[in-house]
């Protein structure tokens, strides 16, 4: 055992590196949030603060508005998960498993949506979204949302119900069950490292996304966090204990999501690229 560790340290010492380029701007940042106005202009960059200013969080969640932001994000998160699970669970297995007329010419049509950037497409989609009253609404940016991530979520469902055999659906359909049935009862319970691995996914970049909405949403009231941190940066750049404390709450939910779900998100990537 001890010989293992030793020929593993030159590995260690070499991820270190990136490691530290890594994590460097985010131990920066969580300093930042937590000194004076004072300490951020004149300490060094990595100083601990004199005192854990903690308030700090609490005048840029009051300032900027951060509890609405928050409740929008959430929200949006919420439909986009949602409606993900609901298109691309039944359509995967469908991909996968029943014999569709044209099948694999539909799967492959779809794929060319993961090749077509959004920035192509968002004047019709501002019109469509423009013509169906959804603009400046939570509804049209999570529906927007949704059609972006159907693509890449379809494959990735349809790799992980390829992996599962045959025989398995053949027996429940000796015994009655219907393709709905084989779906729910069947087949989702199989799959849930890979529908974590597609909630983990579609959460994470419905979060961070900021383009989308920057089209969709326009009032501040209707805007998710990333708009209104943009716009609170850009209100109080000279306030810059209350613009990293902002920016800290805008990136923890994300990051203590992927913490909590890191083995059984890498296990669903896993097993849905070795089984497709």
């Amino acid at each position: 055992m001890s010989a293992r560790r030793v020929r593993e340290w030159p590995l260690a010492a070499g991820l270190s590196v990136p490691l530290f380029f890594v994590l460097a701007p985010f131990v920066w940042l969580l300093l930042s949030s937590l000194k004076s106005e004072m300490e951020i202009a004149v300490a060094a960059p990595f100083s601990m603060p004199d005192r854990l200013l903690f308030e700090n969080y609490l005048d840029a969640w009051n300032i900027g508005g951060f509890g609405e932001l928050v409740v929008n994000s959430l929200v949006n998160v919420a439909l986009v998960v949602g409606l993900t699970l609901a298109v691309c669970a039944p359509a995967g297995y469908a991909f996968a498993k029943m014999q569709v007329p044209g099948g694999e010419a539909i799967f492959y049509v779809v794929l060319l949506g993961l090749t077509v950037p959004i920035q192509a497409i968002v004047i019709p989609l501002y019109k469509v979204l423009s013509a169906l009253g959804l603009l400046n609404t939570l509804a049209g940016i999570s529906l927007a949302q949704v059609g972006n991530g159907i693509p890449f979520g379809i494959f990735m469902m349809r790799s992980f119900f390829r992996g599962i055999p045959d025989e398995l659906i053949e027996a429940a359909k000796i015994d009655g069950a219907g393709h709905a049935t084989i779906l729910l009862r069947i087949l989702l319970p199989v799959a849930k490292p890979a529908i974590l691995a597609l909630v983990v996914i579609s959460a994470l970049s419905t979060w961070n996304d900021f383009f989308l909405p920057l089209v969709v949403l326009i009032s501040p009231e209707s805007q998710t966090l990333p708009l209104g941190l943009v716009r609170f940066a850009s209100t109080y750049s000279t306030e810059h204990r209350l613009v990293f404390s902002g920016t800290v709450v805008s990136f923890l939910p994300v990051v203590v999501l992927y913490m909590l779900t890191q083995r059984r998100f890498t296990e669903g990537l896993t097993q849905g690229a070795l089984k497709g």
